[in-house]
This record gives C-alpha cells, sequence and structure tokens, in this order.
C-alpha cells in the first residue's frame, strides 16, 4: 500500500530482549540488517536473503564506568532508627532546620550506558505512535462529518439527481477519508514495538519469584512514598522525634507501560512525585512524564531496607505492629510533658522503610505497614539482582 496522507511514516523494526547471567542483550530489526545491543557494545548484522551471505560490523566497544556492586538487602531487619514524625498541621513551633527533598535526576542523567540505545528506539517509536494517533483522531473526525455529507444525500431521492456532480464530490471525499482512516490504523500497528523478552530458565524463576513476592507486598494496608524530611527542634516542639518528615499515601501494583509492548504485567512502584518505577527483567524503567523516560540496569541501582519506628498520629494500619507509644508534648526523657493539659499519647509503630539509589542519580524512599513482606520482597529482588555477573570496568 503506498503511503498517501503521512510521508514521514517509519516502520519501527521489532526489538527482541534477551537476559542471561552477563546481562541484557537486545537485538533491533530483522534480515537484512540486524543491530545488537548488549554489554559489549553495538553490533551491526547485514545479510544478503537467499545467499547465506552475510557480514559483521562492531561499532563501539560499549564501554562503561565501573557500576558499585548493588547492596544486597537484607533478609533480617536491622536495628530501628530514630523516630521520624509527620508534620502536625497546625499552628504549633515550626522548625528552621532546612528540609531535604527526596527527588531523582533528570531522565537525561539516570539512564545506564549500555541501554542508550534501546531507550532510543523506544523514544523513536513512542513519539511516532503519539503523531500517527494525533493524525488517526483528526482523519477519524474528518470522516465522520464527510459520512454525514454523503448520507445525508445518499439516503435521499432529489440532490443526488439534481447535482450529480456534487454528489460525486461528497462520494469522492468520504472515501477519500475513509482510506485515509485505514491507512494511518495500519501505520498505528507498524509503528508500536513488537517486543520478544527471552529470560533464560534459571534467571526467570528468581525473577518470577520477585513478582510474586512483589504482588504480596502490594497487599500491604498502607504504602507511602517519602517526599523529604526535616530536623527537629526537640526543645521547642517538645517531641522525642529527631526528624519530622513528609509522606504521601501511594498503590504498587503489577502493571504495563505502554512504552513497552510485553504481555505479562511486571511490578510497577507508583510515585508521589515525578516518576514511576516498572521492573521489567533486563532493566528497570523510570518514567517521569509521558516522553520522558530513563532505562536503568539492575546492577546500577543500590537498595537499602531497613524497619524504622514512627510515631503515628494518623490510624494505624491493620498489618502494623505496634511497638510502643509516646506523647504528643514530651520531655527530653520522653516522658509526659505537663504542662500541656490536653496533652494524649499516640502510638508508635513499626514500618518497613525502603531506599532506592543508582549511580545516575535515582532517590527514591518508601515505607511499607508491613514490614515482613517488605522484607520478602527485597530478599527476592536482591536475588534476581545477584543472578547477573558484576559490570565490567
Amino acid at each position: 500500500m503506498g503511503w498517501r496522507f503521512r510521508q514521514s511514516f517509519t516502520v519501527i523494526p521489532g526489538l527482541r530482549l534477551n537476559l542471561s547471567k552477563s546481562g541484557l542483550s537486545a537485538s533491533i530489526g530483522g534480515t537484512p540488517f540486524t543491530l545488537n545491543v548488549g554489554p559489549h557494545g553495538v553490533m551491526g548484522t547485514a545479510s544478503i536473503p537467499g545467499t547465506g551471505l552475510s557480514f559483521r560490523h562492531h561499532f563501539s566497544n560499549g564501554e562503561s564506568p565501573s557500576a558499585p556492586t548493588p547492596t544486597p538487602f537484607p533478609t533480617t531487619p536491622p536495628q530501628t532508627m530514630p523516630l521520624p514524625l509527620v508534620p502536625a498541621p497546625s499552628s504549633q513551633f515550626i522548625s528552621t532546620a532546612p528540609v531535604v527533598e527526596v527527588h531523582s535526576a533528570s531522565t537525561e542523567l539516570l539512564t545506564s550506558k549500555t541501554l542508550k540505545q534501546v531507550k532510543e528506539l523506544i523514544q523513536t517509536a513512542y513519539q511516532q505512535y503519539l503523531e500517527i494517533s494525533r493524525d488517526l483522531d483528526s482523519a477519524r473526525n474528518a470522516k465522520i462529518k464527510a459520512q454525514y455529507r454523503f448520507d445525508s444525500w445518499d439516503r435521499g431521492f432529489l440532490f443526488k439527481r439534481l447535482f450529480k456532480k456534487a454528489f460525486a464530490k461528497r462520494r469522492e471525499i468520504f472515501e477519500t477519508e475513509t482510506a485515509r482512516v485505514a491507512e494511518l490504523e495500519e501505520q498505528l500497528k507498524l509503528s508500536t514495538i513488537a517486543t520478544e523478552i527471552d529470560v533464560e530458565h534459571e534467571q526467570a524463576e528468581l525473577y518470577y519469584r520477585f513478582r510474586d513476592e512483589f504482588a504480596g507486598m502490594c497487599e500491604c494496608a498502607s504504602i507511602w512514598d517519602v517526599k523529604g524530611y526535616q530536623a527537629t527542634d526537640k526543645f521547642h516542639e517538645r517531641t522525642s522525634a529527631d526528624s519530622r518528615i513528609s509522606r504521601e499515601r501511594v498503590f504498587f501494583e503489577l502493571g504495563s507501560c505502554d512504552l513497552i509492548q510485553w504481555d505479562q504485567k511486571v511490578p510497577h512502584l507508583r510515585n508521589a512525585k515525578e516518576g514511576e518505577l516498572y521492573y521489567y527483567p533486563g532493566f528497570i524503567l523510570y518514567r517521569a512524564a509521558r516522553e520522558a523516560f530513563s532505562l536503568i540496569q539492575y546492577q546500577d541501582i543500590r537498595g537499602n531496607g531497613t524497619n524504622v519506628r514512627f510515631q503515628e498520629e494518623e490510624k494505624v494500619p491493620a498489618d502494623s505492629t505496634v511497638v510502643g507509644s509516646t506523647w504528643a508534648k514530651a520531655n527530653k526523657d520522653g516522658s509526659r510533658d505537663r504542662r500541656f493539659a490536653n496533652n494524649y499519647q499516640i502510638p508508635v509503630v513499626q514500618y518497613g522503610h525502603l531506599t532506592l539509589k543508582s549511580t545516575g542519580g535515582l532517590w527514591e524512599e518508601f515505607h511499607f505497614s508491613n514490614l515482613d513482606r517488605m522484607v520478602k520482597c527485597l530478599t527476592a529482588l536482591n536475588a534476581f539482582t545477584s543472578s547477573f555477573a558484576p559490570v565490567a570496568g
């Protein structure tokens, strides 16, 4: 079919991801030309169909600075952290200490070097997909109008006989708009990357075990995105907490990202700030906006899981463990400050605390109401991450 309506259209090649202990490799395209992207660089293969002749060329060595070995997630909870405190929405004393905001770097900096070519392909395909989608919406509206103008005369008796040329023109416009819609719909299909992901059996078992444990962690009664920290002024605020945090409730799920067309769902970490995380078998996709995203290899990310004691002034989640109590206004030794008549007790709850950081600037933190579910998930994730060979320097 001749593409008459959108000359800039390009058929997007397929993407095949192969995951092994040595890392992720991607094959882009097919006969007669295939581009292979992997830990050792970019390799092009050209072949002449029907002859058995082929030629391979190494475009780059793919060398990248050595990444630190990922810090294993704990299999047992470590020592507790100091008491944080959620700021109360009142006119109480406000600390003058600086607020430390938890946020990741820009998506341009986060992508791992070995995954830049894969990101560029996904980005090109998605940009074209959006452009064609806009053209298709416009074409469908034009088709509806053309069909109405044509049908209004075609169903009648007089006009299509008195004004034969005008009626023929209406028919031609309607047929043209119908063909335009059909072609753009076909272009939309061809602009989507057909993705296949092959995972070696040993790693597949580890990845799907992690996905199962993640699904269990999603069932925590509460999950919060940690947005920032601020040190407390214990004397003026009459608190036993060392710091307060800003947090917002979020929900995790098994889902998919429209940038990657794969037939299975993956762990999806929602974020109250910019950026959401999708854990695919070969890489982690960080998406800050519709067209702003990064691909990060597992070896680039350091994780730290701890348990934390939290002064909970909201309703205590049903699956949390209360480990003590404190006073809304406390003396330096933690006892009740009797100068406040309406002083009340606050439960101290144990939560799971997750910190994710990468060499490129990823920084995300979350709290989980159920510590055990978080530990199981992080233990499974650590086992999967450890299955990769260390990144060579």
